[in-house]
């Protein structure tokens, strides 16, 4: 073969291999990712003496500075149990960036047409044992309410937000799914669409159940603080319990349990056990029922592998009980686990979660 008849075969086979593999678009303009910190009155006096002064991400759009009377929605994001801030805005993959923040994310659907610019805002809401499930409790202090007053006061006074419920989402993955779907129904005067990924303490079931080896561990304990390394329950249920059946007059960890041991079997401690029940946004459908049926958008999945046991189940469970009380909802379950398919440009980030916010949140 000539020189000249290798380079015309050289050049269509980059052509053709360009078709086929197109490269990622280039940006032609990119948000802006910001750190700040939200003094959050709804936490003061918690049992705990934790900070109320919270640091917060907030994405601007590309559009934010050069368009300075143009108001945008706003879409809130909730971390999960154990997660900062910075599992949303660093890479899932530290030897690829691409589709692993939400920045990027955020970025490149806008330059694909795929995504509306909006103001996305995260929230760090990290506590000891392991979150704070976004319940009010004097233990922990009042999350729910920092999310729906102090936070989103602080946003709309701030930036140049659409500041009607038509406007604002919220979502989450797992302890945030939950706190999202519970925010969502007692809220749509100021959430008007909702979005649980991996929802967590939906109801009871699985490792959230008495069948869970930690509670008798906890339980016969007079000191668990030795089995916090080993095993990641004995914290999260004093975690949930601070949150769900908090008690700021029982030391040392100012909560009531679920369970009981009675004659060496575990059975419900009947006050703590219903509060832990009233948290689950199973339980709140009928009280909130009217409110519930206000909300523009109602969507949450679950992994079917997802190694949380009670997740799977009873995310379904809260489906049939929407269902069966009329509430339009949408619910899905999928192939993999907890985390594995969030990310990366095929993930469900870019895919459902942020498409479904930008079809349904006003802009006008």
């Amino acid at each position: 073969m000539n020189q000249l008849a290798f380079s015309i075969r050289y050049a269509l086979i980059l052509s053709i291999g360009w078709i086929i593999y197109p490269s990622l678009p280039t940006l032609a303009q990119e948000g802006q990712l910001l750190q700040i910190t939200v003094h959050g009155p709804s936490l003061e006096n918690n049992r705990l003496g934790l900070s109320t002064t919270r640091e917060t991400a907030v994405y601007l759009p590309p559009s934010y500075q050069t368009s300075p009377s143009r108001r945008y929605p706003v879409l809130f994001i909730l971390h999960g149990i154990t997660d900062p801030i910075t599992v949303w805005t660093e890479s899932w993959d530290p030897s690829n960036s691409e589709f692993g923040t939400i920045q990027d994310l955020m970025d490149r659907g806008i330059a694909e047409g795929l995504l509306e610019e909006m103001i996305v805002v995260i929230p760090d809401a990290r506590t000891p044992f392991y979150g704070c499930h976004y319940a009010n409790s004097p233990v922990k202090g009042n999350w729910q309410d920092f999310i729906t007053k102090d936070l989103v006061d602080y946003i709309d006074s701030n930036y140049r937000t659409r500041s009607s419920a038509s406007s604002r989402g919220i979502m989450g993955h797992s302890m945030g799914g939950h706190g999202a779907i519970r925010i969502g129904l007692q809220h749509p005067e100021i959430f008007s669409v909702v979005y649980g990924m991996n929802p967590s303490l939906m109801g009871w079931g699985g490792d959230v159940s008495a069948e869970n080896p930690a509670f008798e561990t906890l339980l016969s304990s007079s000191d668990p603080t030795p089995y916090f390394e080993s095993n990641f329950y004995v914290p999260a249920i004093i975690g949930v319990s601070q949150a769900f059946s908090p008690n700021p007059d029982n030391p040392p960890f100012y909560a009531d349990y679920p369970f009981r041991m009675e004659n060496g079997a575990i059975v419900p401690n009947p006050e703590a056990f219903d509060r832990w029940e009233e948290n689950f946004p199973k339980s709140m459908i009928s009280d909130y029922l009217a409110d519930t049926q206000r909300l523009q958008g109602l969507r949450f999945d679950s992994a079917f592998i997802d190694e949380f046991s009670h997740i799977p189940p009873t995310t379904k469970a809260f489906s049939d009980a929407l269902s069966a009380q009329n509430v339009p909802h949408i619910f899905e379950m999928y192939n993999g686990d907890h985390r594995n398919r969030l990310w990366g440009s095929s993930g469900r980030l870019y895919t459902e979660v942020l498409p479904y916010f930008s079809r349904l949140l006003s802009v006008n």
